[in-house]
């Protein structure tokens, strides 16, 4: 453009035409690039939303798969998450033989350990006092 504003200055016209030809064919050529980066744009937003359906039905299926299996497990009489515990015979006969007895409760501060094992440093109680005026 600061060709044809030159030449409209000097006053030459075929000059301005050129220029303006030459602007006119940028112009043309910006408009044909937008439109095909707009087609590719589309193109790739499909092609994203395709992969994301993929993965979302990948996700369900997973999660149907692991509630089947789930399903299994509880059907075999045995929950998830819980433990069990089983009694043999010969301690059954001995409690049959020698009932347990009674225990009578000890009157101490809980103890407290660690996720190590160990036990836990006990915290001194804390005394609070009030007034009340």
């Amino acid at each position: 453009m600061s060709v044809y504003r030159q030449a409209a200055a000097e006053g030459d016209t075929e000059k301005m035409k050129r220029a303006m030809g030459y602007t006119v064919e940028c112009m043309e050529k910006a408009v044909k690039y937008q439109e095909k980066l707009d087609k590719g744009m589309k193109v790739e937003a499909k092609a994203e939303r395709e992969q994301a359906k993929l993965e979302q039905e990948a996700a369900i299926e997973k999660r149907r798969e692991e509630r089947k299996r789930a399903e299994e497990g509880a059907e075999t009489g045995r929950s998830q998450g819980t433990d069990s515990v089983q009694i043999s015979e010969a301690a059954k006969a001995a409690l049959r033989s020698q009932p347990v007895e009674a225990v009578e409760m000890v009157d101490s501060d809980p103890i407290i350990y660690t996720e190590a094992g160990e036990v836990a440093a006990q915290a001194e109680p804390v005394s609070t006092v009030s007034f009340i005026a």
